[in-house]
């Protein structure tokens, strides 16, 4: 994906490194439930189903669906301010989970989106989230 402004760079802490290497590959990274074999969001440290407490780093598809999305027109912190309006919103994975992201293209709830990864020059490689017109 080719970026046309300039975003604040992401930095990885031992909690991320793997989804963040996984970005860097074009892959997105959930956790799995070892136990019951729920997929679970990347933050997630606990299974939300049966309480297991060893999720492992699996690859998931890459494509969801926009649950809900908002304009961003007020920067949250000055390293933003250049970067209004934008948009964010909560995408569900066919996998399953639930992640907070950014959202590139005509934003309508129920639309189906896919990753793309962006690779900035500074800080690590991340997913934003396209709708995938015509599909």
């Amino acid at each position: 994906m080719s970026e046309t402004v300039t975003w604040p760079p992401m930095k990885r802490d031992a909690k991320s490194a793997e989804f963040f290497d996984a970005a860097g590959r074009g892959e997105l990274a959930i956790k799995k439930c070892t136990g019951c074999g729920r997929s679970l969001a990347p933050e997630a440290m606990v299974c939300t189903d049966c309480g297991g407490s060893d999720p492992v780093w699996t690859s998931a598809s890459g494509t969801g669906t926009l649950i809900t999305w908002t304009t961003v027109h007020k920067a949250p912190n000055p390293a933003f301010a250049d970067l209004v309006p934008y948009t964010v919103g909560v995408v569900e994975l066919a996998e399953g989970p639930w992640l907070y992201a950014r959202i590139t293209g005509e934003p309508l709830v129920g639309a189906a989106l896919r990753s793309e990864f962006v690779n900035p020059s500074e800080g690590e490689s991340y997913p934003v989230w396209v709708v995938a017109s015509g599909e």
